[in-house]
């Protein structure tokens, strides 16, 4: 039976260990936040003390990490899993990890006969909670084959993808391409509302029109219009997601003209709000720019 670890128990990482633990599989945790662990304590589940205890007992580690330097540092620094796995277990990185920093990690492992596989996952804390996340796999495909049952778990659309670091690149470009319709869709609400059309309305025909997107259809409904910015997902992870895939475009000398704009807008917007914000609050930004609240009249005071 494999015996899986579980690192990085944080808003995205809870959900996904609860749907290993109602399949019953056999699941150690470990996070270097100890509240994270405490929903754990008094459940049918081990909690580990180091990231080298994960490494002792387990054949399949799961990473849920916010970037390449703590993948790199769980991995191959002082007491890492590289020290105190046994040989041919897997590593699984379902983070959003620079891919060539994937693939540096996966040779080094592969030297030492560990196995490891990218498959970072898109659909939020709303489809972790439910179990349909969408899983981009970059990975050896008998690998693949090998750790598919597992991921079923965690999503309903697993793909393989391509070798080490095709799953990490296509997150970050898919992750690129949200940020974009997050905010052209920003600058629509804004431009709508000072044309004096209810937005609602407007939302309503742009998702039976050629303007709809995931923006459109979920994210300023749920999030946004009702002013909740309660998405999980932080603006300050999105800039990273932004920033990865204009790097990618620099790495194959491929212009990215909109990706240099973006990523500009998402600093300053960083800058301007602060650490802690919600992606989704991306439209406060544009609102104090064009100084019109979508709810509040003409001055914005956020």
């Amino acid at each position: 039976m494999n015996r899986i670890g579980f690192i990085g128990v944080g808003a995205m990482g809870h959900w996904m260990v609860k749907r290993l633990l109602d399949h019953q599989l056999n699941v150690t945790v470990f996070d270097s936040n100890p509240e994270a662990l405490e929903p754990f304590l008094n459940q049918p589940i081990g909690v580990a003390r180091s990231v080298t205890e994960i490494g002792e007992n387990c054949n399949i580690v799961i990473l849920m990490l916010p970037d390449s330097q703590i993948v790199k540092d769980v991995i191959l620094g002082n007491g890492g899993l590289i020290t105190s796995l046994s040989k041919e277990s897997i590593i699984i990185d379902m983070g959003s990890s620079y891919p060539v920093e994937t693939q540096k990690i996966a040779t080094i492992l592969r030297k030492e006969t560990l196995r490891f596989v990218d498959a970072p996952v898109s659909g939020g804390v709303r489809k972790a909670i439910s179990g349909e996340l969408t899983v981009m796999v970059g990975a050896e495909e008998a690998d693949y084959d090998e750790i598919e049952p597992i991921l079923k778990y965690l999503g309903t659309n697993i793909r393989w993808v391509g070798q080490s670091g095709s799953g990490h690149a296509l997150k970050s470009i898919n992750n690129y391409l949200s940020a974009s319709s997050m905010y052209a869709t920003a600058e629509a609400m804004v431009l709508l509302k000072k044309m004096d059309i209810e937005l609602n309305t407007a939302l309503e025909i742009i998702n039976e029109s050629t303007g709809q997107s995931h923006s459109t259809s979920y994210k300023y409904p749920t999030f946004i219009l009702p002013r909740t910015f309660n998405s999980n997902f932080s603006l300050k992870l999105l800039l990273k997601d932004i920033k990865m895939a204009k790097s990618l475009a620099n790495d194959v000398h491929m212009p990215m003209l909109l990706g240099s704009s973006l990523v500009e807008i998402y600093e300053a917007a960083h800058l301007m709000g602060g650490e802690d914000q919600d992606h989704t609050e991306i439209i406060k930004f544009l609102e104090q720019l064009a100084k019109q609240n979508l709810f509040e009249g003409e001055k914005s005071d956020e």
